[in-house]
């Protein structure tokens, strides 16, 4: 059996490069609520329209959600990059 080598620099299996502000949507399995998380919430500032995670009924409105953040961290200046 080939085994790989993966050294403490590489990156994850699978994990690939991380892009944007959010983390990858999720749905919670007690309440089927989508759930998202800030990658980098100690970056937010002091705004306080800003937060670090959402929570929705469904993916589209989780989505809304998401660009109403965005457009508010641009405005602010959030020092979190948006690429």
């Amino acid at each position: 059996m080939d085994i790989p080598y993966i050294d403490a620099t590489d990156p994850l299996p699978g994990a690939g490069e991380q892009a944007g502000r959010w983390a990858e949507p999720y749905q919670r399995a007690d309440d089927e609520k989508w759930v998202v998380h800030l990658r980098l919430p100690e970056l937010l500032g002091d705004d306080v329209r800003l937060v670090d995670t959402l929570t929705a009924t469904n993916r589209e409105s989780l989505a809304a959600l998401m660009e109403q953040q965005d457009a508010l961290a641009a405005n602010a200046g959030s020092r979190v990059s948006e690429t």
